[in-house]
C-alpha cells in the first residue's frame, strides 16, 4: 500500500522550496501525492501562481481559497484554513501532512492536522526571524511536527533544544536551492524579452516584505526606494506577500514602476524565472529570507534592510543596513563592488548540490508516520555535535 502524503502550498514562497520534493514524490510509485494549493496561489493580485504548479505537471488534490472577498482578517483566514484542511484530511485520510516554514496559514493547517491526528512533516524548522511573528509560528509548528527536515546543523540543534527526538531531525540542506540545478532555466534573452528591456549590469533583485514585529512598512520600503534612486542599476522588484502591511509596500513599488527606465515590477517571478534571473543578478536588496538561504549558496551579495530577518544565520554574502536610505546606499554599493563578490566565490555549503529533495524522499521511504504520532519531550543532556550531523548528512546523500 502506498504512503499517502498530503502537502500544502500557500504561495510562491513555499512552492519553490517544495518543488523538487514534489517531483520525486509524484514519480515514485510507493507514494500517493495529495497536493493542496491555497491562498496566494489562487489570487490574481499575487500572480495566479497555481499555474506554475500546473506547468510542472503535478496534479492538485484540492484548492483552498481563503483570500477572496473584502480583505479578510488574519483570524478569518486562519479559521478558513483550519476548516478547509480538517475537511480535506478527514476526506482523504493521508498518512501525513507536509508543511514548510512559518506562515500563519501554515500554522492553522498544523493545528488542523494535530486535532485530526495526522502526523506532520516540517521543512525549515529551527530558523530565526525575530522581526516577524512568523518566528513564533515557526517554532509552534515545530512542536506540532513529527519529522523535521532542516537546512543546517545549527537549525537542527535548535529543534533538538525544543525537545524533539534526535532520530526525527534530518539535515538535508535548503530544498529551494535545487531549483538552481534545473535544466529549463531561462537564458538572458528570454528574461529580457519577459521584462521588456536589456538586463544591463548591475542587476539588483528587490523584495521587501512587512516586518510584522519590526518597523512600520513605510520605513523599510522608503529606505529601499531612496537608495534605488541614488544607485544606478537595473532593478527587478517582486511584490510582497499577503502579510499585514503588504498593501502599503505594494502601492509604493507600483508607483515607482514608471518613474525611471530599467525597473520592472512583478507579482511573482516563479521558481523558474527567479533562479534563472539569479544567474545574472549582481545583488539582492530588501528583507527576504532568500538573502540567507539561496543567495549564499550561489555566491550572490545581499543587502538585508531592517529587523525582519534578525536572528538568521548570516553568511559572508549578507550586508546589513538600517532602514535609512543613506545606510542602504552604503550597503548596496559595498555589495555591488566586484571585490566583495570575488570573496564569495567559495561560499557554497556542502549540501547545496541540487539533491535536497532526493534526500527528503529517501528519509520518507524509511519513515513510519503512525509510529510517530505520539510524541514525548526529549531532554538533551549534552550538545549535539557537528561531527554527528555529518554522519546523518552522509547517510542521506548515499540514500538519495
Amino acid at each position: 500500500m502506498s504512503c499517502r502524503i498530503a502537502v500544502l502550498t500557500t504561495g510562491r514562497q513555499d512552492y519553490g522550496i517544495l518543488r523538487s520534493t514534489l517531483l520525486v514524490l509524484n514519480s515514485s510509485p510507493e507514494f500517493k501525492l495529495l497536493l493542496i494549493a491555497g491562498g496566494m496561489h489562487l489570487a490574481a493580485q499575487y500572480g495566479n501562481t497555481v499555474e506554475e504548479i500546473q506547468q510542472d505537471g503535478i496534479p492538485l488534490a484540492a484548492r483552498l481559497d481563503w483570500l477572496s472577498g473584502p480583505e479578510p482578517t488574519l483570524a478569518t483566514q486562519m479559521a478558513q484554513v483550519m476548516c478547509g484542511m480538517e475537511g480535506f484530511l478527514q476526506k482523504h485520510g493521508p498518512s501525513c501532512l507536509m508543511l514548510v516554514g512559518d506562515r500563519y496559514e501554515t500554522a492553522a493547517a498544523a493545528l488542523a492536522a494535530t486535532t485530526s491526528r495526522v502526523p506532520i512533516v516540517h521543512l525549515h524548522g529551527g530558523e530565526e526571524s525575530e522581526g516577524a511573528f512568523d518566528n513564533q509560528l515557526r517554532h509552534a509548528i515545530t512542536k506540532m511536527s513529527h519529522l523535521h527536515f532542516v537546512s543546517d546543523t545549527q537549525h537542527a540543534a535548535r529543534v533538538l533544544q525544543m525537545g524533539e527526538a534526535p532520530e526525527s531531525v534530518h539535515v538535508v540542506g535548503a530544498p529551494g536551492i535545487d531549483n538552481y540545478f534545473r535544466q529549463d532555466l531561462p537564458d538572458r534573452d528570454e528574461l529580457e524579452q519577459h521584462f521588456g528591456f536589456v538586463l544591463e549590469k548591475p542587476v539588483v533583485v528587490v523584495t521587501v516584505h512587512p516586518a510584522t514585529l519590526g518597523e512600520p512598512p513605510s520605513e523599510e520600503v522608503n529606505a529601499v526606494i531612496g537608495a534605488m534612486r541614488q544607485v544606478d542599476a537595473t532593478y527587478i522588484i517582486t511584490l510582497p506577500n499577503s502579510d499585514p502591511g503588504g498593501l502599503e509596500i505594494r502601492q509604493q513599488f507600483l508607483a515607482l514602476k514608471d518613474s525611471r527606465p530599467r525597473i520592472a515590477v512583478t507579482e511573482a517571478l516563479g521558481a523558474r524565472r527567479f533562479f534563472g534571473l539569479l544567474r545574472f543578478t549582481d545583488a539582492l536588496l530588501g528583507n527576504s529570507s532568500s538573502a540567507f538561504t539561496e543567495a549564499p549558496a550561489l555566491g550572490i551579495p545581499a543587502v538585508n534592510v531592517g529587523q525582519r530577518q534578525k536572528g538568521r544565520l548570516r553568511a559572508k554574502n549578507v550586508v546589513d543596513a538600517r532602514a535609512e536610505a543613506a545606510d542602504v546606499v552604503r550597503a548596496l554599493r559595498k555589495a555591488l563592488d566586484p571585490r566583495f563578490r570575488k570573496q564569495l566565490a567559495e561560499l557554497r555549503p556542502p549540501l547545496a548540490d541540487g539533491r535536497s529533495g532526493q534526500r527528503i524522499v529517501a528519509v520518507l521511504r524509511a519513515w513510519q508516520p503512525q509510529a510517530a504520532i505520539r510524541k514525548r519531550f526529549h531532554m538533551q543532556s549534552r550538545a549535539f555535535g557537528r561531527a554527528e550531523w555529518k554522519a546523518t548528512e552522509s547517510t542521506c546523500i548515499k540514500n538519495g
